[in-house]
């Protein structure tokens, strides 16, 4: 689904453009912007959430996982020197406390140090080819937000549902003929990597 929106993008696109909005919200945060919390948390969730589920821990622990993840960022909020980085930094937390529950359910021993921790062989869905996937559906996802309404259902129904909607059903929804949906999608398409490389 979001793969598919993957393959017709450039190989390589940054999220420089998402992470200075990662940092503002980081800065807002700092400040005690309640809705500024409430966005990163809602940005972040589906991909947090994803790392313990991918590991194979139930739905229980991969929320708890999920709370200890932002429950860490609250308290070491104005510790974190590069708030730009901070998906990076959520990204490794969640990786980190998925480790020590999968440990903790095999009964091994607790580890002292995140050297340790970043030591240990990693043969599990979260191998770093897994976790940049994921990185870019989420990328793909929060960018798919600052589409107009038009392209963004447009790409929605093409990929993002569980089975694809044919171009008659995506003319009839957004009201136009079905041969303009072609080039409406390449022109979305274009718009998404846009926002994607900035």
């Amino acid at each position: 689904m979001v793969a598919a929106i993957s393959e017709k993008l450039p190989n390589h696109f940054s999220a420089r453009g998402l992470e200075k909005s990662d940092a503002e919200l980081v800065k807002a945060c700092r400040g005690g912007d309640e809705a500024a919390w409430n966005e990163l948390v809602e940005r972040y969730q589906r991909l947090i959430f994803t790392i313990p589920r991918r590991a194979g821990l139930s739905e229980e622990q991969s929320a708890d996982i999920f709370q200890e993840v932002f429950l860490t960022l609250f308290e070491k909020l104005n510790d974190i020197e590069q708030p730009e980085k901070i998906r990076s930094w959520i990204v490794t937390t969640a990786k980190f406390k998925t480790w020590s529950a999968v440990r903790g359910e095999k009964n091994f021993r607790l580890l002292d140090t995140e050297a340790e921790m970043a030591s240990l062989p990693d043969n599990s869905p979260l191998a770093d080819d897994r976790l940049i996937e994921l990185e870019q559906q989420h990328l793909i996802r929060t960018a798919l937000k600052e589409l107009e309404t038009r392209c963004r259902k447009i790409l929605s129904m093409i990929y993002l549902h569980d089975s694809a909607a044919s171009y008659a059903e995506v003319a009839r929804e957004i009201g136009v003929g079905e041969t303009s949906i072609s080039p409406l999608r390449a022109r979305c398409l274009k718009k998404l990597a846009k926002i994607l490389g900035k």
